[in-house]
């Protein structure tokens, strides 16, 4: 066997190549996965266990396979002490070598499927709360000049009375006996092979760790509750329609009190008045044919009001005349 090839590396792969193709390999054709190859993955292993020992992997490129053929690869004959340890499904006379992390093999498949090394902190992730999206209709004007408005919703928050954990006072929390209190536990796994302790959400408690003797008379043991509140959002000038806008920690509230975000979905209100091109308004007014040939003064419409403008003598059909400052703010500047 070729364990250069079997991990997929070059003969000249560093240690940490190495360890990043096994950890590849190891996920792919894990046996307790959908598609896992038990006898592929003991190959795997067995490649690492020899490359990822600087003396085995030196005995190894010397000598090749014969090197452990002859008791090479460390004092123990490399992996010939493997077997399973009765009553236990355990490792017993495992060889793995100076600086082989038995957990290398094991801890990245356990963590992607959601769980934890074992001997490895037991805190349990906080959980995060909903996002929620509102839509929220202005008008032109508004859109050209920036606004503030203020809405009222109706969303979930951390239950004021319990803090969260659902039950009438503290003295009604009882520790998880099942997990003690830390919301995890270690569960046995069968790896073809041997066997390992992946650690897992504790069922009895569903990861809480305490268990309620009398639920929150608030929130019902829920540890959340509805309520309504009022928020200010500030619009900034020329935003655009079907624009979202984030409100960071806007959002529901988990009962650990991590909220989500608010996003608002901006609708601006057509304007028979105004056309707006880029930054800049279009605005159409008719007059008569006299009043082009000979001049006259005018009142249009503008974000700011009525205002009169002078028609020059001779204005062609369709010519446009400029106004500067009328159009759409944009930060110091704004458009005609």
């Amino acid at each position: 066997m070729d364990y250069y090839k079997t991990l997929g590396v070059d003969k000249n792969a560093t240690a940490d190549q190495i360890k990043k193709a096994f950890h590849k390999l190891a996920h792919k054709h894990h046996p307790d996965k959908s598609g896992g190859d038990a006898e592929k993955f003991k190959e795997i292993n067995r490649a690492y266990g020899i490359l990822s020992d600087a003396k085995k992997r030196a005995d190894y490129d010397r000598f090749g396979e014969a090197g452990e053929q002859a008791g090479g690869f460390g004092s123990s004959g490399g992996f010939s002490g493997f077997h399973q340890s009765a009553g236990t499904g355990g490792f017993s006379g495992f060889d793995f070598g100076q600086g082989f992390d038995f957990s290398d093999i094991f801890g990245d498949f356990f963590e992607g499927f959601g769980g934890q090394r074992a001997g490895s902190s037991y805190a349990q992730p906080k959980e995060r709360g909903h996002d929620i999206q509102v839509d929220l209709e202005i008008s032109f004007v508004e859109m050209a000049l920036g606004t503030q408005k203020n809405i009222s919703l109706f969303k979930m928050t951390r239950c004021k009375k319990c803090r969260g954990k659902g039950a009438e006072s503290e003295e009604d929390l009882e520790e998880c006996s099942v997990c003690r209190g830390t919301g995890k536990v270690e569960k046995r796994i069968n790896l073809g092979f041997g066997s390992v302790m992946q650690v897992v959400t504790c069922a009895s408690c569903a990861g809480k760790g305490f268990k309620i003797k009398r639920k929150c008379s608030a929130c019902h043991g829920t540890g959340i509750s509805k309520e309504k509140f009022e928020v200010q959002i500030t619009l900034p000038a020329g935003v655009e329609d079907d624009n979202i806008l984030r409100m960071s920690g806007q959002g529901e509230e988990s009962r650990d009190g991590l909220a989500g975000d608010l996003f608002i979905k901006i609708h601006v209100l057509k304007d028979p008045r105004f056309r707006r091109i880029g930054q800049n308004i279009l605005v159409r007014k008719e007059i008569k044919l006299t009043e082009a040939l000979l001049g006259t003064i005018v009142s249009i419409p503008t974000i700011q009001g009525e205002k009169k403008i002078e028609i020059p003598p001779l204005t062609a059909h369709g010519a446009e005349i400029k106004i500067e400052g009328e159009g759409i703010r944009s930060g110091v500047q704004r458009g005609r």
